[in-house]
């Protein structure tokens, strides 16, 4: 099976929620961008800040690549908040 290649890539748009445990505390996030794409926020110590910036626009640059159930990741080497 081929492996896809990360690309490096920066996008804008608007922190949301994307997963919940039990207790319906936020646990994941995604990235809405204007043209209403969401990339799924990876799990590295950026990404996980970025649970603290729901609801708000930010820039993030960092590597674009599928997950095991298809879904489009963006792995966070930085981002800004506008």
């Amino acid at each position: 099976m081929a492996v896809k290649k990360e690309q490096t890539t920066i996008l804008t748009g608007i922190i949301i929620p994307a997963d919940w445990n039990n207790r319906h505390e936020v646990i994941a996030a995604a990235l809405a961008t204007a043209d209403e794409k969401e990339y799924r926020i990876g799990g590295n110590k950026k990404g996980r800040e970025l649970l603290n910036l729901l609801q708000r626009q930010v820039e993030v640059i960092g590597s674009i690549a599928q997950d095991g159930k298809g879904r489009t990741v963006i792995t966070v080497k930085r981002y800004i908040v506008k």
